[in-house]
């Protein structure tokens, strides 16, 4: 019983030992971080709000570029900005970012499609919004590489199987922080585009946050499914993440 005792004294200490630690890192983090109001101060400075201007005026701009592709009809845009404290794992992890504050900037474009895809895609290369996809040391498009404008061409004349039966991969543009997906209801790997997600309600506890659904006619806004019924396909152009300029348009690095 003595030995037992003297174990359990040994394990309680080494538990206490382990909290104490434990607290002490606690401490020690939370002492590093700005407060809230301080973070939002940052976010909302006059150097926050010109670099965010100029981020939605490029938004703005590439989604104008796509409108007057001919064959798409802009239907709506979701519109998120959010600055919030990175996540820097748990305090075993020792991993903490180097950014007490990260702003992030992102939108996905709704648009009907008038007519063919196959009609359209051809159309979206020719605007050069981006280059689509690998391309190799001509500019051209990498040969067979998922991404590109050519291989979605080849999802659809295939209906999006290769020649021993296979499905092939999603045939989505993808350029550094751009994406255009599209309704694909008869194919192997099925896509359909959702409706947006609705904002969330105020005072959702990030440091800075501006959400916002715009309908291109705001007397008849209208709906995904409202466009689909109307054009039969639906296409999305998403914009932001990594890669693109508005991701971490602003930062704010951490106190040492």
């Amino acid at each position: 019983m003595a030995w037992w005792r003297r174990v359990r004294r040994r394990s309680a200490q080494a538990s206490g030992l382990l909290l104490a630690f434990v607290l002490v890192g606690l401490t020690t983090v939370c002492s590093r971080r700005p407060s809230k109001r301080k973070l939002r101060a940052q976010a909302t400075s006059p150097a926050a709000q010109s670099r965010r201007a100029e981020e939605e005026r490029k938004i703005r701009a590439l989604i104008e570029r796509l409108t007057a592709v001919e064959g798409l009809e802009h239907i709506l845009t979701r519109f998120t900005d959010c600055c919030a404290r990175p996540y820097d794992g748990s305090i075993f992890e020792n991993n903490p970012s180097p950014y007490a504050l990260t702003c992030d900037m992102e939108a996905v474009a709704y648009f009907g499609v008038r007519g063919e895809i196959t009609d359209v895609l051809p159309r979206i290369r020719a605007a050069g919004i981006a280059n689509w996809g690998p391309q190799d040391g001509e500019g051209r498009n990498a040969p067979h590489a998922a991404g590109t404008v050519t291989y979605a061409l080849d999802y659809h004349r295939h209906r999006g199987r290769y020649p021993d039966g296979g499905p092939m991969p999603a045939p989505t543009l993808e350029a550094p922080g751009l994406r255009i997906d599209w309704d694909r209801p008869d194919t192997p790997l099925p896509n359909r585009v959702e409706e947006p997600a609705p904002c969330p309600p105020a005072g959702s506890g990030e440091i800075y946050r501006r959400c916002s659904i715009i309908p291109e006619d705001s007397m008849a806004p209208m709906t995904v499914a409202t466009a689909r019924a109307r054009y039969g396909t639906v296409m999305t152009f998403s914009l932001g993440g990594y890669g693109s300029s508005g991701y971490r348009y602003v930062t704010a690095p951490r106190r040492k």
